[in-house]
């Protein structure tokens, strides 16, 4: 039985130095011609929003340890290491329909909020009737600004790697 064990181990561990590491693949969804955003460290800090740049293009190629991000008004496709991505988002496209509800919600709450607040007792209105009056006007505002603005979905994708301690 030893002996079996032996076999499949020495059988085995070419098959094992051959192969590829799965970290240095690519997810399936980040193809050529694939719309993305990368997230790439900043050595300095700013003050307004989340640390880093933020980068949108069309995957142009890929490598083994890069991606090649080509950018909107760039010359060439943007040479970015694997090893710098902080975070990589894939584009699932612009939906007005889904943009409308989004923008109405998030208006229409606000605004139900603020009416339900701002309502006096001389109104005759209570703090609930305010509050719905407040979120249907707001959600259909909200609505009409996201159809005619919407705006673009991300999902994340996991790429397996951190950013160097030494940056």
């Amino acid at each position: 039985m030893a002996s079996l064990g032996r076999w499949l181990s020495l059988g085995l561990l070419p098959v094992l130095c051959l192969m590829e590491p799965a970290s240095a693949q690519w997810p399936s969804e980040v193809a050529p011609g694939a719309r993305v955003q990368v997230r790439l460290p900043e050595a300095e800090f700013q003050s307004g929003g989340r640390r880093g740049h933020l980068i949108r293009g069309r995957v142009a190629r890929l490598a083994q340890d890069s991606l090649y991000l080509a950018v909107t008004d760039s010359v060439g496709p943007l040479a970015i290491p694997r090893g710098l991505i902080q975070r990589l988002d894939i584009s699932r496209g612009v939906s007005r329909s889904t943009s409308a509800v989004i923008q109405g919600l998030r208006l229409g709450l606000a605004t139900a909020l603020l009416a339900g607040l701002v309502n006096d007792d001389d109104s005759g209105h209570s703090f609930g009737e305010a509050a719905l009056i407040g979120g249907g006007v707001g959600f259909a505002f909200g609505a009409v600004l996201g159809a005619v603005r919407p705006e673009e979905r991300w999902r994340r994708v996991r790429v397996g790697v951190a950013v160097p301690a030494s940056f």
